[in-house]
């Protein structure tokens, strides 16, 4: 399974930079795989996400110990995708048969969903989710839009955690936790699945009551702590989109390999 990822204060690489930049560099990475057929492409913005994940002062050992499924994943998707095409040169026969074109499409879909995970979690270990609030009202998004989407984001380590109080508890009273079968599945979301929901609307609950105690939304607009200003290391992030997004136009219009 995938570990916990979240968002841990830094002063290196792309720490350094305002949300709204790591944003522009989050839509250069998935448009650079996904409108660049060249298998080249996308190799060379895996490396540079793993680049940049080392330059933000990560660890690559913890990075691919928190994503291992992921990674596992990417690697069936490869032998899928290879084992099922047949078109182009044969290269093994051996019962089952591996083209060149079933290996290049292969690496293709592999490279696709590692670089749009990688390239993700980039964005969640690098980015303040509250001063990503900031840069979307700065911008002239309302600011309730922009609560929603912290809302959204505080609430993924909150049913992670309950999660894990449940599973425990369940394996405290000897309830059988594994998911193997039809009955299993069922079990699970009988003692998982709606214990975790109900304390997901309580807490739901008690934010509205909170929100609602407190005027939220009484004014159109409401004042901003600090206001992000844009440095040389902002600047920087922008040449590397504008860099990714003619490398992906280049590539599809001249049939890059």
């Amino acid at each position: 399974m995938i570990a916990k990822v979240s968002y841990h204060k830094g002063h290196a690489g792309l720490h350094r930079v305002t949300p709204m930049a790591n944003v522009l560099l989050l839509v250069g990475f998935l448009a650079a795989v996904l409108v660049s057929p060249s298998i080249l492409v996308k190799l060379g913005v895996f490396l540079l996400v793993i680049g940049l994940l080392v330059i933000s002062g990560e660890r690559v050992g913890s990075f691919l110990s928190k994503t291992r499924f992921v990674l596992l994943f990417g690697v069936v998707l490869f032998i899928a995708q290879a084992f099922s095409i047949r078109e182009g040169n044969v290269l093994l026969s051996y019962g089952l048969v591996v083209t060149d074109s079933g290996l290049l499409a292969g690496a293709q879909m592999a490279f696709r969903f590692l670089v749009i995970f990688s390239s993700s979690v980039l964005f969640v270990l690098v980015t303040d989710p509250d001063r990503l609030a900031h840069s979307i009202e700065q911008i002239g998004i309302p600011y309730r839009y922009s609560f929603v989407l912290v809302l959204s984001l505080r609430f993924v380590p909150f049913f992670r955690k309950e999660y894990r109080a449940v599973r425990d508890a369940q394996q405290v009273r000897g309830i059988n936790t594994s998911i193997r079968g039809f009955a299993g599945l069922l079990r699970s979301i009988r003692y998982t699945l709606f214990p975790v929901l109900v304390s997901g609307l309580t807490r739901v609950d008690s934010i509205a009551i909170s929100m609602k105690g407190r005027c939220f939304g009484l004014y159109a607009k409401r004042t901003i702590a600090y206001k992000e200003h844009w440095q040389r290391a902002d600047w920087i992030v922008l040449f590397l989109f504008c860099l990714l997004l003619a490398t992906s136009v280049l590539a599809r219009k001249y049939a890059w390999p």
